[in-house]
C-alpha cells in the first residue's frame, strides 16, 4: 500500500536496518596440533628444524660440485644445509650448501690437512649410520652445535683452524 499524500514521513520513521554485533569468536584452535602463534612451534628433536621451502635444498645439492660416490652423501648435505636455513627462518640458500659441504670435509680448502681427514674419517662413520636413518645424516646434525651450524663458511674454517691447532698441542 502506498503512503497517504496528507502524511509527511521523516527520515527516521522509515524502516531501516539496525546493526548487531556479529557472532562471537572462538577463542583457541579448532584442530588439534594447529600452530596459531610462533611460539607454539615445536622444533628439534622427532620434530626436526621446519623452515620455508626447505625442498629447494634438493635442487640446489644437485647443482653443487663435489664428489658423490657415497650413496647418501647428497641426502646428508641436504639434511645439514636445510636444517641450517630453517635456524634463521629462513629457505635454503648456496650458502647453506656450501657450509654444509666445509663440515663433511667436502671442501678442504683453508682448513688444515689433520682436521681435513678427521672430517673424512668422521664422514665415513656418518655416512655408515645415516644408511640406517629414516632422515639421512641426522645423527650428523645432532653432534652439530647450533652456533657453528650458523655461522658463515669463513667462520667455519677459522673454527676447524682452531680445533686443527688445539687438537696438535
Amino acid at each position: 500500500m502506498g503512503q497517504q499524500p496528507n502524511i509527511e514521513l521523516d527520515a527516521s520513521d522509515l524502516p531501516g536496518l539496525v546493526l548487531e554485533p556479529g557472532a562471537a569468536r572462538r577463542s583457541g584452535s579448532r584442530r588439534p596440533g594447529e600452530v596459531t602463534h610462533p611460539d607454539e612451534a615445536v622444533s628439534g628433536g622427532a620434530f626436526g628444524r621446519p623452515g620455508p621451502d626447505a625442498g629447494w635444498v634438493l635442487r640446489l645439492v644437485r647443482e653443487a660440485e663435489f664428489d658423490r660416490s657415497d650413496g647418501d652423501l647428497e641426502a646428508v648435505v641436504a639434511t645439514v644445509a636445510a636444517a641450517r636455513a630453517s635456524l634463521s627462518g629462513r629457505g635454503p640458500t648456496p650458502v647453506d650448501v656450501e657450509v654444509a659441504l666445509i663440515l663433511l670435509g667436502l671442501r678442504p680448502a683453508g682448513i688444515p690437512q689433520d682436521v681435513e681427514q678427521r672430517l673424512v674419517s668422521a664422514r665415513a662413520k656418518w655416512l655408515r649410520k645415516a644408511a640406517h636413518e629414516r632422515v639421512k645424516g641426522q645423527s650428523f646434525l645432532s653432534q652439530l652445535s647450533p652456533g657453528l651450524l650458523a655461522a658463515d663458511p669463513d667462520h667455519v674454517r677459522h673454527l676447524l683452524n682452531v680445533a686443527g691447532l688445539t687438537a696438535a698441542t
